[in-house]
């Protein structure tokens, strides 16, 4: 029995699901813009097969989550959310508030268990910082400060 697993199985593909809502949330998109939209963000490292992202357009067609907006130059559909979409992403935006609060309260034990002594401090100050960044009233200046701050690291 293992205490701890890292097994992705079936997270890759949900993972992916989520984060093609949010991206067609955001402007209509072909499954060919979504995959060249992934190996742009992941610099290479990761860039899902059409055999992976066109059967799960339609799997989240047939779920009423998106629906082809359009059919453009030489058969490619475009796709936009749905309200149920927009529902469903909006559901697990309010999961991720609930888990940051619950990440809150054990953070402390987080760090010490998986994190060796020369990170923990890192993580408490990158933890300060992100919640300094998120109450700021002026974020604008505060993230200008923080590049600022980061290119004079040696």
């Amino acid at each position: 029995m293992t205490l701890w697993s890292t097994a992705s199985v079936g997270k890759e593909r949900k993972f992916l699901e989520l984060y093609t809502l949010r991206v067609i949330s955001k402007t209509p998109q072909t499954g060919y813009d979504i995959i060249k939209d992934i190996e742009g963000k992941t610099d290479g490292k990761w860039v899902p097969s059409k055999g992976m992202v066109y059967p799960l357009l339609d799997e989240m067609e047939e779920k009423g989550l998106i629906k082809i907006q359009e059919v453009g130059e030489r058969s490619k559909k475009i796709y936009k959310i749905t309200e149920k979409g927009q529902k469903e992403l909006n559901s697990v935006k309010e999961k991720h508030e609930e888990i940051q609060k619950r990440f809150e309260t054990f953070r402390k034990l987080f760090f010490e268990t998986f994190l060796p002594p020369e990170e923990r401090e890192f993580a408490e100050l990158f933890h300060k910082l992100r919640k300094k960044v998120i109450e700021s009233p002026d974020k604008e200046r505060t993230m200008k400060l923080l590049h600022q701050f980061v290119e004079e690291l040696p």
